[in-house]
């Protein structure tokens, strides 16, 4: 990495980058990715690295250059690896929860009562807000209190 390497260098440094989200990124304090952290923490502890950023395709020459050497290494395979997005994460998570979560619902023997109501899965409104689906479930306060007022 860029900045580990410039962090062994005791003399002011500017990397340059074409990538203005990247710089977003890194600026965002509330990021949790732990790439963007691991860059944050040593930004803080080395003030002399600078980042800056150069606008893409007018002609700088190392940014030129930097550019064809990454088409060069896409195109003849060279391996690098990059963490998913929490986003990407978050929706094949998603995806998988609610492929297996129908077969599980319909062949089990519990929630039958809520079956019912709501007989099909989605990450969807039904039309029932909470309160509604816990009273006619009997989930909830409603079943230990209707108890206690009939004795």
């Amino acid at each position: 990495m860029t900045i580990e390497a410039a962090s062994s260098l005791h003399r002011p440094i500017k990397i340059w980058t074409d990538s203005l989200s990247s710089l977003v990124t890194i600026l965002n304090p509330k990021s949790h990715n732990s790439m963007v952290r691991e860059i944050q923490t040593l930004l803080l502890s080395h003030k002399h690295i600078h980042l800056r950023w150069i606008k893409d395709h007018v002609g700088y020459l190392g940014n030129e250059c930097a550019g064809q050497l990454a088409k060069e290494a896409i195109t003849k395979g060279i391996p690098f690896l990059l963490p998913e997005p929490l986003s990407y994460l978050k929706s094949e998570i998603r995806s998988a929860a609610l492929s297996i979560w129908p077969d599980n619902r319909d062949n089990g023997e519990t929630g039958r009562s809520t079956h019912d109501i709501v007989p099909r899965v989605s990450n969807k409104p039904v039309g029932w807000n909470r309160e509604e689906i816990m009273f006619v479930t009997g989930h909830g306060p409603f079943p230990s209190y209707l108890q206690s007022s009939n004795t």
